[in-house]
């Protein structure tokens, strides 16, 4: 089988697609040598780490390089990679992301993560924004097979996109080989070196939009310290990407209107960072109301973090029972969790133990085996 992969995200490894996509490309070849697979990426967004040297990289150009970004990308979705993945004679197109061409002279099949512009209203963006989104919508109908990451994320795309569902099928994400556990003491140690933080501190990591719900945190955690509970810091790691108010709340503004500038920290951390922050962390909470999967919870799962999140939309079917849940709006809730946690060193211990159980079943092996036997179901549809 030839494989032909729209590499887009690739130069995006911070971000849920390009997560996704490093982590098949890596994992596949491990598990199907005889796959032959091609990167298509596109000439104007040279990444600083080229693939692994088994997979072929083939990069091209639209007629809007360095131009207009917007439409580079939408010409290098809809024509530039099926028209490459056609010249390089591929048998099945991949597009990793909610994104597939309209027209393809190949199977395709598309990765959907989730479809947030359909369902959260301050996620739909001008009129150009909802316009691509009908597009690929429509698009990702027309695939040959549809890749989801969970079962939540799997009913969300059968009853808001009209798809048949048994042409979608769930693969499970996994974190990263770096993530895994490490010696607490001396994360610790790195952490309040570089970064100024000492524990005991609950740790956010992720996206700053509406979605991930931080007022609810950064209130609950006040109201505890104001309750008198343990004297730990809330860091959050982390910058908006956008201006948009409605899409990306004034964080400061919410930190100020809490009362808590004094025991909030907000702090950058590279990528490479990620397990150091994880691993000295004392409790990792993530409030978010909507995921289509939730990679940061598994990651610090897999740290040996203990962990509290949002029992919301997919976050239940990554954590299970290894994690404290509460409902997403429910500040008492939060703070109750957030102090019992803090306070509690014997269900630290154990929510730590049974997070690594949980996150061995996340394995970036499972999801390729998985992903080809999509591939090859496509194959028999043609």
């Amino acid at each position: 089988m030839h494989l032909a992969v729209n590499g887009m995200f690739w130069s995006q490894p911070t971000v849920g697609s390009g997560q996704y996509l490093r982590t098949l490309v890596h994992a596949l070849p491990a598990v199907t040598p005889d796959v032959r697979l091609t990167l298509i990426l596109p000439a104007y967004r040279v990444p600083a780490e080229p693939p692994p040297q088994n997979v072929q990289a083939v990069y091209v150009r639209t007629p809007f390089d360095g131009r207009s970004a917007n439409l580079a990308k939408v010409w290098f979705e809809q024509v530039a990679v099926p028209r490459a993945a056609a010249r390089l004679h591929a048998d099945l197109l991949h597009i990793p992301y909610f994104a597939p061409p309209l027209v393809s002279p190949l199977p395709v099949v598309v990765t959907v993560l989730d479809i947030i512009p359909l369902l959260l209203p301050e996620y739909r963006g001008s009129a150009a924004v909802r316009l691509y989104v009908r597009m690929v919508a429509c698009a990702a109908r027309r695939a040959t097979q549809i890749i989801t990451i969970s079962q939540h994320s799997a009913d969300d795309i059968v009853r808001h996109l009209g798809c048949c569902a048994a042409r979608v099928t769930v693969t499970l994400l996994a974190a990263g080989a770096q993530f895994r556990p490490c010696d607490r003491a001396h994360a610790e140690q790195e952490v309040a070196v570089r970064y100024g933080v000492t524990p005991p501190f609950v740790y956010y990591v992720g996206g700053l939009d509406a979605r991930k719900n931080l007022a609810t945190l950064v209130q609950a955690f006040a109201r505890m310290r104001y309750a008198g509970g343990p004297a730990a810091t809330l860091v959050i790691a982390g910058r908006a990407s956008g201006h948009d108010p409605r899409m990306f709340p004034d964080l400061d503004a919410i930190i100020a209107s809490a009362g808590a500038c004094a025991f909030v920290e907000r702090i950058d951390v590279p990528y490479q960072d990620a397990p150091l922050l994880y691993s000295a962390a004392t409790v990792f909470a993530f409030p978010s109301r909507y995921e289509g999967f939730g990679l940061p919870p598994l990651e610090a799962m897999a740290c040996g973090t203990p962990v509290i999140v949002a029992d919301a939309t997919s976050l239940p079917e990554v954590v299970g029972d290894a994690a404290l849940r509460v409902p997403p709006d429910d500040v008492p809730g939060w703070t109750a969790a957030l102090w019992r946690v803090l306070a509690d060193e014997t269900l630290r211990t154990d929510l730590s133990r049974r997070g690594l159980e949980r996150a061995t079943r996340f394995r970036p092996e499972r999801l390729a085996r998985e992903t080809l036997a999509v591939y090859k179901r496509a194959l028999t549809c043609v």
